[in-house]
């Protein structure tokens, strides 16, 4: 029986606690139209870094920027040559940069809706407000003006979604939401896609608002996030030539 007891204490399920945030630094950008956050987060076990921002969709405009024929720099060069103060790359691509899913950008359709395990969610915005959708439950793209497929969910109502990978540890980025109101997108460093969906719903990442809804981006090598903010900029970038990006910038 003791032996059975010391198991039971020792089992995995009880070493790990919920995500927290450990250390964190939060800043503003130079016109207050965004807050940005440098996050160390931790579960007792295993610790993980995030860096975010996030804005309400009325004092901002969102914008996927293409980069098909390669002459886009980086995420800084697509965010400064567009007017943004903030970006992170976008979707999937081939190796000749083609968009793998939905591709939209200032209501050109670059790449169709496409059909794959890997495809499951879109982000999108409509007359000037941003969505996150299920692919199977899009409604088509009449006055869509900005679209990015990509996948998996990483969190829905609030709640990890279950059965993402928790094997790959990779920086990647995603787009969050936590409510109509107050959207974002970040980078999540030393975590599998499990973990970060975890991060996301428990840590409490933002200071006053759960997030509800939160899809990956492309990861990997191709991860990049850019913010521009008073007298300094948070800045990681792998690989210089992506397909597109999501950029953020002042409405007017």
């Amino acid at each position: 029986m003791k032996t059975l007891f010391l198991l039971f204490l020792l089992s995995p399920g009880w070493l790990y606690a919920d995500w927290k945030v450990i250390q964190r630094r939060d800043s503003v950008t130079s016109k207050g139209e965004a807050a940005a956050s440098e996050l160390t987060v931790g579960d007792g076990a295993s610790r993980a870094e995030v860096q975010l921002i996030y804005f309400r969709p009325a004092d901002i405009r969102l914008e996927a920027v293409t980069n098909l024929d390669g002459k886009v720099q980086g995420v800084q060069d697509a965010v400064d040559s567009h007017g943004g103060f903030a970006g992170i790359n976008g979707g999937y691509f081939e190796a000749n940069l083609d968009p793998l899913g939905l591709l939209i950008s200032n209501n050109r359709v670059m790449h169709p809706v496409q059909k794959a395990k890997l495809l499951s969610g879109i982000f999108f915005v409509r007359s000037g407000q941003p969505e996150l959708t299920r692919t199977r439950e899009f409604a088509g793209i009449k006055g869509v003006q900005q679209a990015i497929q990509c996948g998996p969910f990483l969190v829905e109502g609030g709640r990890v979604v279950p059965g993402l990978n928790d094997l790959r540890v990779a920086p990647r980025t995603f787009v969050f939401t936590s409510g109509a109101s107050l959207w974002g997108f970040g980078i999540c460093r030393s975590a599998t896609l499990r973990e970060m969906g975890e991060i996301l719903a428990q840590a409490k990442v933002l200071p006053e608002h759960p997030i509800i809804r939160a899809l990956n981006f492309d990861g990997g090598s191709s991860t990049a996030f850019y913010v521009r903010l008073e007298g300094r900029v948070i800045f990681s970038e792998g690989r210089s030539v992506i397909s597109n990006y999501l950029i953020v910038r002042p409405k007017n």
